[in-house]
């Protein structure tokens, strides 16, 4: 079973029509070949840009952060109910519902590419991705971004920040943090808890640009790919 698990940023939805219709036929035509159950395929979607709006609303209201979570989750539901929708008009065979849990993902994914958001508040879709290829027993999880690699540091504050092609988990570690670190709404390339669990589990992890169809196209039929490849050694 060739099980391909694909973390898409929501930074990768944009208001722009036009390019969002573009990037979203490029990465139709990628899935395209992946007909199921021979290669299942989950495609789980972050929040972006709804998700840090929806949770300023609240954050005055309340700090509790399961009550931001719970907002950063229901928009990444919606984010994937519009890359479903759209997969589905451009010909893809997609799974009929959003699961609620990786367990859920993999049941369903014999039925069509599944696509869902966020579970449980805690989890970000980062953790929801690797969590389901680590119940598919695959070796791999892509993480498609809004960067084209892991940098030595933060690039935005660092003018010799150095793109990586690859590191191990430990160095991964040291760049986005623990656990503990992670906030709501964060920009971490990788969020920590998510990274924690591929560290756990000893899934790679293959990160790149989401934009770059040509990168996104090569990490998923398993060639090398314009990014960073987090290695478990």
């Amino acid at each position: 079973m060739d099980a391909c698990v694909l973390a898409l940023g929501g930074s990768l939805l944009t208001d722009d029509s036009t390019v969002f219709g573009d990037w979203i036929r490029g990465v139709a035509r990628i899935l395209e070949p992946r007909s199921p159950p021979m290669h299942p395929t989950v495609v789980v979607v972050g929040g972006g840009v709804s998700a840090r709006k929806g949770i300023s609303m609240v954050i005055n209201s309340t700090d509790n952060p399961l009550a931001h979570d719970r907002v950063g989750i229901s928009a990444t539901r919606l984010n994937a109910t519009i890359i479903r929708e759209c997969l589905s008009a451009y010909g893809i065979i997609v799974a009929e519902r959003l699961p609620s849990s990786a367990s859920e993902a993999v049941e369903i994914s014999s039925n069509g590419v599944v696509v869902m958001g966020g579970t449980h508040p805690g989890h970000t879709t980062d953790y929801v991705a690797i969590e389901v290829a680590s119940k598919f027993s695959a070796g791999n999880c892509i993480i498609a971004t809004n960067v084209s690699h892991v940098y030595s540091s933060d690039p935005k504050v660092d003018p010799d920040a150095m793109p990586m092609e690859m590191v191990d988990h430990e160095t991964l570690r040291q760049l986005v943090g623990e656990p503990g670190d992670h906030q709501a709404g964060g920009r971490s390339v990788v969020d920590p808890v998510g990274a924690a669990l591929a560290r756990e589990k000893k899934i790679e992890l293959s990160i790149l640009d989401g934009k770059d169809l040509v990168a996104l196209e090569s990490a998923i039929i398993g060639n090398k790919f314009r990014g960073t490849r987090v290695t478990n050694n």
